[in-house]
């Protein structure tokens, strides 16, 4: 029986050693099926011709300075749905995974009949911290997006939580979320006009939540994320670090995917109390 075809959609820009050392572990993955499309956005520290050279089969697609995590991920995913992928695999290039993380998911997958599912996600330096365990919705409160389990030891997790192959999830983050195409022709590609980078990997599995489509996360399977120092950025009682935090598309506190979901997704007998705590929160970071 032939495997089906799985796409992994990465995106990147000036990580070249990142993009290289994710590369060396996906071309090591024991599934036979799998292909991989790195979308560079425009990078200038050589990560396009390092890949060209050292990973010939890799696909590199070129996306512009505005395209963000949203745009450049869609570009992946157009070009994976037309040549005729069975599986998307969002995933980012600080990703670490084992040798056997796409046939695991895979199975998994086609076990339990998910159309989307996420990985467990650890922290690469600290491998039994977890950082990620799906996404919970929590209304009425300022941040209602909220990654479950985060900062919880591995070994402290919930028996019924650790011993489950799959757990119901509101939402995803997405790196390390396998999607079946037809999901994607059902529901579309992700919003990149209003949700360009935070929060738009969350936005759509919420949106195929609410048209039927349940997502799922499992913690048999762990991606460990490299998370790298983040640029220093100014401190939020300046005005600058207000209007950085707020206003900045790369900020994950950028006020129009925040008040996107929160306007298309919130039940309205909790509007008015998460509009509350949503103010509250932004004067709290003024004073």
């Amino acid at each position: 029986m032939t495997p089906p075809l799985v796409t992994a959609v990465v995106p990147t820009r000036n990580r070249c050693e990142l993009s290289l050392r994710f590369l060396a572990r996906m071309a090591a993955q024991t599934y036979p099926a799998l292909r991989i499309v790195v979308v560079d956005a425009n990078s200038s520290d050589g990560t396009v011709a390092a890949i060209r050279q050292q990973h010939p089969h890799v696909t590199v697609l070129e996306a512009g300075d505005r395209d963000f995590w949203a745009g450049a991920t869609n570009r992946g995913v157009r070009q994976a749905l037309a040549a005729g992928t069975d599986y998307v695999l969002t995933i980012n290039d600080d990703a670490v995974v084992s040798a056997d993380y796409v046939a695991r998911m895979v199975a998994l997958a086609q076990q339990h009949g998910c159309a989307i599912l996420g990985n467990q996600i650890n922290l690469l330096g600290e491998q039994d911290r977890i950082w990620s365990l799906g996404t919970v919705t929590v209304w009425g409160s300022s941040d209602f997006l909220r990654l479950a389990h985060t900062g919880q030891r591995q070994q402290d997790l919930e028996l019924e939580v650790a011993t489950a192959e799959v757990l119901p999830v509101d939402a995803l983050p997405g790196n390390g979320v396998l999607i079946q195409a037809e999901a994607f022709r059902r529901i579309g590609l992700y919003d990149a006009l209003f949700l360009p980078h935070y929060h738009a990997d969350s936005e759509w599995v919420m949106r195929a939540v609410r048209r039927g489509i349940k997502a799922w996360v499992t913690p048999r399977v762990i991606l460990l994320n490299d998370f790298t120092p983040a640029q220093k950025q100014l401190p939020l009682e300046s005005l600058g670090g207000l209007i950085y935090a707020l206003g900045h598309r790369r900020s994950h506190l950028y006020l129009l995917p925040v008040l996107t979901i929160f306007w298309r997704y919130c039940p309205r007998r909790q509007k008015w109390r998460t509009l509350r705590a949503l103010a509250s929160r932004f004067l709290r970071m003024r004073s």
